[in-house]
């Protein structure tokens, strides 16, 4: 039988302004990915004050590449009308992509400012990524965002609150929930492989988490309700197969970083 969810996406009103399930979920996801870059960061060398630094410039980046993309994908004929619409995040509407870009885009920038070594940071920051995402994703699930196609599974989801984003009263794939598991395991296993992974070279951590990544989303956008674009793929499959191509170089980049180390000095001070 269908698991019924029937949750308002506003968990309260404070002060006139309606606060969702899904930002006080996303709160909760990126203090754990904080909590964890910094302890990972710790173990490599990374000075606390800098993961936090960082946290700071991939949290902004992310949520400004998020809604942008979200935006020129779904919603650029209204912004003629109403401009201001491209910053209301309240109102929903961030894309996974967009924000991962606009991480690794923050990432690049930061490190370079301050003198870190770009592999090294990318391989802090994967895992707590990966957990972060796994744990957003749960707020996707109770506002019936990034919801799948119709199924007569047992274990499909059924919404009846208004103000769900999926379709009300339809037995649908619950995308959003097979993501989540399937992201805490790609965390799990970068976590516990991590070291392993250390002794190819840094950044094979990351290569790792984005080949994950990309492979992961590809296959569930077969159960999303989007339409194909290109050869039957759609918009986020696309751009998957170009993070997975990233993934390769990373890691070849990484096998040839370790063959050629030298020696890697902090210079956490720089500004």
């Amino acid at each position: 039988m269908p698991f019924v969810i029937d949750i308002d996406p506003v968990a309260v009103t404070l002060l006139g302004v309606p606060v969702r399930w899904y930002g006080l979920i996303v709160v909760v996801a990126a203090s754990a990915a904080i909590w964890l870059a910094r302890r990972e960061g710790r173990r490599r060398g990374v000075p606390p004050q800098v993961a936090w630094d960082a946290a700071i410039w991939v949290g902004a980046a992310a949520l400004a590449g998020g809604r942008l993309l979200y935006v020129l994908q779904n919603e650029l004929g209204s912004l003629a009308a109403h401009p201001a619409h491209i910053a209301m995040v309240w109102m929903g509407g961030l894309s996974f992509y967009g924000g991962l870009i606009g991480a690794l885009v923050a990432l690049v920038v930061f490190s370079r400012r301050r003198g870190l070594p770009l592999l090294v940071v990318f391989d802090v920051a994967a895992p707590a990524a990966a957990a972060g995402q796994a744990i957003g994703h749960l707020g996707c699930l109770v506002g019936g965002d990034s919801y799948g196609i119709a199924t007569d599974l047992p274990w499909a989801v059924i919404y009846r609150n208004p103000g769900a984003m999926a379709p009300l009263g339809v037995p649908l794939h619950p995308t959003q929930a097979y993501e989540a598991v399937l992201l805490a395991l790609l965390f799990a296993g970068l976590w516990l492989g991590r070291e392993r992974l250390g002794r190819i070279g840094d950044g094979a951590v990351a290569a790792a988490y984005l080949f994950g990544l990309a492979t992961i989303r590809f296959g569930l956008f077969f159960l999303r309700d989007e339409p194909a674009v290109l050869v039957g793929l759609k918009t986020a499959q696309l751009i998957g197969l170009g993070i997975g191509a990233l993934a390769v170089v990373l890691f070849i980049v990484a096998r040839q970083a370790r063959a050629t180390s030298t020696p890697l000095t902090w210079e956490a001070s720089r500004p």
